[in-house]
């Protein structure tokens, strides 16, 4: 019995002494709870969180987004609560002043009022003033709330407007935030807001890499370089003090990676492993290689660090803006910057080429379309601007200028005698006769042109004039994109079943010779049979023409390249950015 009496005395007192235990962690709990809150309790003890969602609730009606995201969430606050919820605010201005990464200002974002209007709550502030601590508070609520929006939906879709960035001059579709996207951010920004700005960052390949390239000019930005200087232009085996001034520049950023037993004074020397370099280098900035160092690539290797991370804000804004028209299986991109083209199919590799673009004055449209047919042996009918900015101002100066170059004149439908025109008296703003330059090698179209609809009357083509493919500058047309392997963009563009002699049939019809053994038997035959214009094949061709100054080829994921910015559309985008005044052509208008 006393055993008994014992161990029912003893279950008692453990289950007091457990009951007493837990009783103490709960009020220990609790404890930190009120020590947790205590610091705002305590500056603003008559605090009523009623009153808050009240002026909150006025003052959210100013903006049409974010009162529908707060009619949504019946006006519950995302980041103040009943109190101050200082950790998540933190948060969000850690992501906001690190927006510098992505080539914007934590300005943008309004992220120093942030920080000062929570330290300042949170220091009490506004302790003998309740009125404007809930003011301040909703400023914050409100605030916080815009800057979040703003950089989720900029990250989704950019934070300029390329229509309204580059005008008349623009036709490529882009995304735009609609209805469906703000009712998706109503629902999960205040689910888990933190979460959503972080994964809204663009997540392709490019602008991953131009994240990197970024981080890693502004690791280096203390590192700085000597000016070069060139009065001469060095080959190889030159040796002048200035050479070693290039190989420490090109040491900085990554081109030259000497062996560790060189010196000073064999980086005096131009020799083949520094000329390799600079070649990389001139390959990375769009410029064509060579064999000797002058003037042009000196002043592209004194450009400060700084000129490169312009060049990546502005297309890292870029590839922020998505086209909406998805690429097809055959896909054509021009790069009008670099005055490059890339071909590209699956699982084949691209198909490169330099192309000559429009020139400052004449500039080739941006625009997105697909490659309806190919015309062979194109007749050019020759633009009034054309035709008397040039070929009439010629033709005065020589009055064999027209039929030298195959050209005939038409008035009314009608060809006219050039004999009959007194040239010497033509005044070449008011010529009012159509030109046409009949196909041949001369023409100025080349054999083939490329056929896509557009809003700009411009194609891309053939040219005779094959020279310019060589030049660095090759922004030399008049609006329309000169191709420099015109056939095998042809060939590209045929179907996939086209062989050897439907590709001599190409060449035959352009009055080539052709290539395979059967067709040129066929052709001394006379059983070859020619083309006319070749439709588009079976699968459609995509085509863009747009301008990146910061991009990477199809087929090298390794390696980001740079071109200048030959129509000064980085410095719109730039001004835009940064709420600048945008200047374009010469004129000056409102950022967007």
């Amino acid at each position: 019995m006393k055993y008994t009496l014992y161990t029912i005395l003893t279950v008692i007192m453990i289950f007091f002494t457990s009951c007493k235990e837990r009783s103490s962690t709960k009020l220990s709990e609790s404890s930190k709870k009120e020590v947790i809150l205590s610091k705002f309790a305590k500056n603003y003890p008559d605090f009523n969180p009623q009153h808050l969602k009240e002026v909150l609730q006025s003052r959210i009606q100013e903006d049409s987004i974010l009162q529908n995201l707060y009619v949504k969430n019946t006006f519950t606050p995302i980041w103040i609560h009943d109190t101050l919820d200082i950790q998540k605010i933190k948060e969000l201005t850690n992501i906001l002043e690190n927006s510098h990464k992505h080539g914007l200002s934590a300005g943008y974002f309004s992220t120093e009022y942030i920080r000062f209007l929570m330290d300042s709550i949170d220091s009490g502030a506004y302790s003998l003033n309740l009125d404007i601590l809930y003011q301040k508070m909703a400023d914050l609520e409100f605030i916080s709330t815009n800057s979040a929006i703003k950089y989720i939906t900029g990250m989704n879709y950019g934070f300029t407007n390329p229509k309204i960035l580059y005008e008349k001059d623009y036709d490529i579709y882009t995304a735009r935030p609609d209805s469906i996207f703000f009712d998706n951010l109503y629902i999960n920004l205040p689910k888990d807001p933190i979460n959503l700005i972080s994964g809204s960052h663009p997540d392709d390949l490019v602008y991953r890499k131009l994240l990197d390239e970024y981080q890693d000019l502004d690791d280096k930005k203390d590192l700085k370089f000597d000016k070069i200087e060139s009065p001469k232009t060095y080959k190889i085996g030159d040796k002048n003090p200035y050479i070693s001034d290039i190989a420490r520049r090109l040491i900085i950023t990554g081109e030259y990676k000497p062996d560790s037993t060189s010196t000073d004074t064999l980086h005096q020397i131009l020799n083949k492993d520094l000329l390799a370099a600079i070649n990389t280098f001139r390959r990375k900035n769009s410029y064509p290689e060579e064999n000797e160092v002058g003037k042009i690539t000196i002043d592209a290797l004194n450009r400060p660090l700084e000129y490169y991370q312009s060049k990546l804000r502005a297309n890292m804004e870029r590839y922020r803006w998505k086209r909406t028209k998805p690429k097809h299986d055959k896909h054509i991109e021009v790069n009008i910057a670099p005055a490059m083209l890339f071909a590209c199919q699956k699982d084949s590799l691209p198909l490169i080429m330099r192309v000559c673009v429009g020139s400052v004055t004449n500039k080739t449209p941006l625009l997105e379309s697909d490659i309806s047919y190919l015309n062979l042996n194109p007749i050019w009918n020759v633009p009034t601007s054309i035709a008397q900015k040039e070929v009439a101002v010629l033709q005065k100066k020589d009055s064999t200028y027209i039929k030298r170059n195959n050209m005939k004149l038409y008035k009314g439908g009608k060809e006219v005698d050039l004999e009959s025109i007194n040239w010497k008296e033509v005044n070449p703003s008011k010529f009012a006769y159509t030109i046409r330059q009949n196909s041949g090698e001369r023409n100025a179209l080349g054999l083939i042109k490329f056929m896509f609809n557009n809003a700009f009357s411009v194609y891309l083509h053939d040219t005779p004039s094959k020279a310019a493919f060589n030049r660095k500058n090759r922004a030399v047309s008049h609006g329309c994109v000169r191709v420099q392997k015109p056939f095998d963009l042809a060939f590209f563009c045929m179907s996939a079943t086209s062989d050897d002699i439907y590709k001599d049939r190409l060449y035959y019809s352009v009055g080539k010779s052709p290539v395979s053994n059967e067709g040129k038997k066929l052709a001394k035959e006379n059983k070859l049979k020619k083309l006319t214009d070749i439709l588009n094949p079976e699968s459609k061709i995509s085509l863009f023409v747009d301008y990146y100054t910061a991009y990477m080829y199809p087929d090298d994921n390794d390696t980001l390249y740079y071109a200048d910015d030959i129509y000064d559309y980085d410095n719109i985008i730039l001004n835009a950015l940064d709420n600048k005044e945008i200047k374009r052509d010469g004129k000056t208008a409102k950022p967007v």
